[in-house]
C-alpha cells in the first residue's frame, strides 16, 4: 500500500462536522501516515489543536489568517507568533496573496504577508503560501524577505514552470492538488511533468477540488492516491515511488518524524 502524506487539508471545516472520524479512518486505511490541518481564521485555533491532541502523530496543525479575509481585525507579527508558537502548529501558513478574490490596493494583503514570513522566520518554523493569479508576485516577496531560510511550499501550484523554478531557487518546495487530474489542466500536467521530485509534495485541499473520478464530490485526504497515481503516469514510473518520495518531502519540510 502506498505511503502517503496529505501536505494541505481542511478537516477540520464544517463539511466534515457529520462524519469526521470516519474520514480520518478512511484516511488511514488509503495509506496516509499523517496529514496537515489548517486553520485560516481565529476561529479556528482551538479546533485545530483538538484535532492534533485527539491523533497524536498523525494530524499536524498550521495558521494563519488568510489572505482573501479582509474584513477582519488585522493581525501583527506578535499575534501570529503567540498562536504559532503553540506545539500543536507545525507551520505558518496558509498565507500569501490573493488576486482572484481581492482586488483594488491590495496593500494590506502584501503586509499581512510579510509579517506571517517574519513570524515564521522568528519560529523558525516552515510556511504554506496560498498564491493565486498572483504566484509571481508572491515569490517576489517571499524572495525579498529570504523565506527560503525556514523554507516554503506553494501549496495548489498553478503556475508555469519559470515560476515553479523561481520559487524553487528560492528555497521553495511546489505542492500539487487533484486540479492536476483534471482534463482542462494540460499545461499544468506539463509544468508537473518538468518538476524534479525532489521538489513536490501533493495534497487534496479538501474539502475542495476532489480528483478525479470524484469531481464535484466532497474531497478527503484518502483521496491523495489519485493525485500521486497521476504523478506517476507523468513521470513514468510507480504509484510507490511518488508516494514514498513525496511523503518523504513532505516528512521533512514540516521537520516530521516517522
Amino acid at each position: 500500500m502506498p505511503r502517503l502524506f496529505d501536505s494541505h487539508s481542511h478537516i477540520n471545516a464544517k463539511e466534515f462536522d457529520a462524519d469526521r472520524p470516519l474520514v480520518i479512518d478512511r484516511m488511514r486505511q488509503a495509506g496516509l501516515v499523517g496529514a496537515l490541518v489548517l486553520g485560516c481564521d481565529r476561529s479556528e485555533i482551538d479546533g485545530i489543536k483538538d484535532l492534533v491532541h485527539e491523533n497524536p502523530g498523525f494530524l499536524y496543525g498550521a495558521w494563519a489568517l488568510h489572505p482573501e479575509y479582509a474584513d477582519v481585525p488585522e493581525t501583527s507579527v506578535n499575534e501570529i507568533c503567540d498562536i504559532c508558537s503553540a506545539p500543536e502548529i507545525t507551520a505558518v501558513g496558509e498565507t500569501g496573496l490573493d488576486f482572484h478574490w481581492c482586488h483594488g490596493d491590495l496593500t494590506w494583503q502584501k503586509e499581512r504577508f510579510r509579517m506571517h514570513i517574519r513570524a515564521a522566520k522568528i519560529l523558525k518554523k516552515p510556511l504554506v503560501v496560498h498564491a493565486r493569479e498572483a504566484e509571481k508576485q508572491a515569490v517576489e516577496i517571499l524572495k525579498e524577505e529570504d523565506a527560503g531560510d525556514v523554507g516554503f511550499v506553494m501549496h495548489c501550484f498553478a503556475g508555469d514552470k519559470e515560476t515553479a523554478y523561481s520559487a524553487i531557487d528560492a528555497g521553495g518546495m511546489i505542492s500539487f492538488t487533484g486540479v492536476i487530474t483534471f482534463k482542462s489542466a494540460g499545461p499544468l500536467r506539463e509544468v508537473a511533468r518538468a518538476l524534479s521530485l525532489e521538489c513536490l509534495m501533493i495534497e487534496t485541499d479538501c474539502p475542495y477540488m476532489a480528483p478525479v473520478p470524484y469531481r464535484g464530490k466532497r474531497n478527503e485526504p484518502a483521496f491523495t492516491v489519485k493525485i500521486a497515481e497521476c504523478l506517476a503516469s507523468l513521470k513514468g514510473t510507480d504509484v510507490e515511488t511518488i508516494s514514498e518520495m513525496t511523503t518523504a518531502n513532505a516528512l521533512q519540510f514540516f521537520r516530521l518524524e516517522k
